[in-house]
């Protein structure tokens, strides 16, 4: 081969191979500037997803946080309004003497328009419409929850029972000695005119005592029956010579004349008034303490 043709030849190869190395190089660049852009993509998209995956969170939050205070404003207000119902029943159940007030026969201080017993919202029916409140309330407390504070105010509603059953009792000589009392109050022990109504109702009260003392000396022994029915009739008479009351009320307080049944009936009554204060003072805490809880964790949550 001739020299000229074979530098040619070698010249050629070279180029060739500065051309591909030169394209390798190319392909080189090319391939890590794709691999950084790749890269870039990936980084964007991760940033997107957790901007994306804070900002659902944060909705979330907020979302479960507004849900938050909207059963906790629904559960005050069912616990508020079961208290009140509470109220409003131990302020009729704690005073017996009101609750029979109207029921008289026209002639005493029962029949009159606006006395105690009316203030008060008190009569008959005042016990049976607040117990139906109180129960009312109590079945918005079980459907908000939780149980815990739904069984705290089933304890409260079964002492509402108890105290109202006693306070239903009591309330026919509670209210009868109200009456007499009010009749009583300031009137003339002397030179009276026998027909007044303070007089009568003078002459009842001392009836009254006369029987009480007859019913202990029988008891005792010291008297017989006669006595003691002779001190009945005297008794019965004169109430229903001073027409104050009705005849639930002169049953009430003649057929005790010791006073035994209405004093054991009266501390039960006490009792039972007792223990549903009790009972509103531990539904009341623990409502207190869960709604706090529950303010607590809404404020954390938007926090």
């Amino acid at each position: 081969m001739e020299p000229d043709s074979t530098a040619t030849v070698v010249g050629a190869v070279c180029t060739l191979v500065g051309v591909a190395i030169g394209a390798i190089g190319t392909f080189a660049a090319a391939r890590a500037q794709l691999r950084g852009a790749l890269a870039q993509a990936d980084a964007a998209l991760a940033q997107a997803d957790t901007t994306y995956r804070a900002a659902l969170d944060q909705a979330h939050a907020a979302q479960r946080a507004v849900h938050e205070q909207w059963r906790r404003e629904r559960r005050r207000d069912a616990y508020a309004g079961f208290v009140t119902a509470l109220d409003r029943f131990e302020e009729l159940v704690s005073r017996p003497e009101l609750l029979d007030d109207g029921a008289g026969t026209g002639a005493g201080p029962a029949s009159g328009d606006g006395g105690p017993g009316a203030a008060a919202g008190g009569g008959p029916d005042a016990p049976g419409e607040a117990a139906r409140a109180v129960k009312a309330a109590h079945a918005v407390v079980e459907l908000e929850g939780p149980g815990r504070i739904a069984g705290l105010a089933l304890t409260a509603q079964r002492h509402c029972l108890t105290a109202g059953d006693h306070a239903r009792r009591l309330a026919p000589r509670a209210a009868a000695l109200r009456l007499l009392g009010e009749a009583t109050d300031g009137a003339p022990a002397e030179r009276a005119d026998p027909a007044s109504p303070p007089a009568l109702a003078l002459a009842a009260h001392r009836a009254l005592t006369q029987l009480r003392e007859a019913a202990f000396h029988h008891d005792a022994g010291r008297a017989d029956r006669a006595a003691f029915d002779a001190a009945h009739d005297r008794a019965a008479a004169a109430l229903d010579a001073c027409g104050l009351f009705t005849a639930r009320q002169k049953r009430a307080l003649l057929t005790d004349p010791t006073w035994d049944g209405a004093l054991r009936l009266g501390a039960e009554h006490a009792s039972a008034v007792d223990q549903l204060a009790e009972s509103r003072a531990a539904f009341v805490a623990a409502a207190r303490e869960l709604l706090d809880t529950d303010a607590g964790e809404a404020g954390r949550g938007t926090g």
